[in-house]
């Protein structure tokens, strides 16, 4: 039987919503403060996502590593957080200052309503939402995000839906952040199509495309990983000595896209789907436009075998 439970924190922003299912050892963690992000991911007892510790210190973990985060209305990098849509244009916040660019949208470290939880002895659903009023700096477009978590043996399906409440049409992409643990990184694997992958300016922003620079399925050991890979399948596949993970990934274009990072601990790897290249609002690469009173679906599949 799954169970939720809803935890407060005397910080609100650790506040957590707790889903167990003592039959499976599973176990995860939802952060609705924080953009309503997924920290813990456990099954058999066995840690699948690497996430942030209930404290002061974990939220400064979060700050910098955007841990398990949904990126929304862009993922990745705007160069200098400029562009123009509809012969209009745009600034945002520039939040990573060393490159002088917006980084990961502005959805991270809202506060999400829990709308509804439901459980099952099958299953467990949990769905939250945030409504943007579009007074955001450089996006000043109203609408809603909901995020809906289905958690089901050995699988977790996130759907994404977003309803654009303004008068205006708006460009926007999706992604997830999450960072998954392994013991040893070096005898880990990554598996995904593709042919190409960007080549980055100094400031980490897409040039052009370029052959991949390595053959698939890929033996890490002490690759170092910080690259967006245009996909042919919206599928990747990550297995490491405790665990193994399929991330499927809705695309309505040919093109899939997907950023992978090997932080500098070496103890997880961030695979990071996609709707749309970095830098989208200029490039256009996958990126979507949605019209007024309009509803875009994403969806994600984790599906996880030990």
């Amino acid at each position: 039987m799954y169970t939720v439970e809803i935890l407060k924190n005397q910080n609100p922003l650790l506040n957590q919503i707790v889903i167990k299912n003592e039959t499976l050892k599973f176990h995860s963690t939802i952060y609705p403060n924080l953009g309503a992000s997924l920290q813990k991911l456990s099954l058999n007892n066995t840690d699948i996502i690497n996430g942030i510790s209930n404290a002061a210190k974990g939220l400064n973990d979060y700050k910098n590593t955007f841990k398990s985060a949904f990126l929304f209305p862009f993922p990745n990098r705007i160069s200098q957080g400029r562009y123009e849509f509809n012969q209009t244009k745009y600034e945002l916040d520039c939040n990573e200052t060393a490159l002088n660019n917006a980084l990961h949208g502005h959805i991270y470290d809202k506060q999400f309503s829990i709308k509804n939880i439901e459980t099952s002895e099958n299953s467990a659903i949990v769905t939250l939402y945030y409504t943007d009023e579009g007074k955001t700096k450089g996006f000043p477009f109203p609408y809603q995000i909901k995020v809906i978590y289905m958690f089901s043996k050995e699988k977790m399906t996130i759907n994404f839906q977003v309803v654009n409440h303004g008068k205006n049409s708006f460009p926007f992409g999706i992604g997830w952040h999450p960072y998954f643990k392994t013991n040893n990184l070096n005898t880990s694997s990554l598996n995904f199509e593709a042919e190409t992958q960007y080549d980055l300016d100094n400031k980490m922003i897409p040039q052009h495309e370029i052959p991949l620079k390595f053959k698939t399925p890929l033996l890490i050991k002490t690759t170092f990983l910080d690259d967006c890979f245009i996909t042919n399948k919206p599928q990747v596949t990550f297995k490491c000595e405790t665990y193994k993970i399929d991330l499927n990934f809705s695309s309505k274009t040919k093109k899939s896209y997907l950023q992978v990072y090997t932080p500098s601990t070496r103890d997880s790897v961030a695979i990071e789907p996609m709707t749309c290249a970095p830098n989208c609002f200029n490039n256009k690469n996958g990126l979507q436009v949605i019209e007024p009173d309009e509803k875009f679906e994403w969806q994600v599949i984790l599906d996880c075998g030990l």
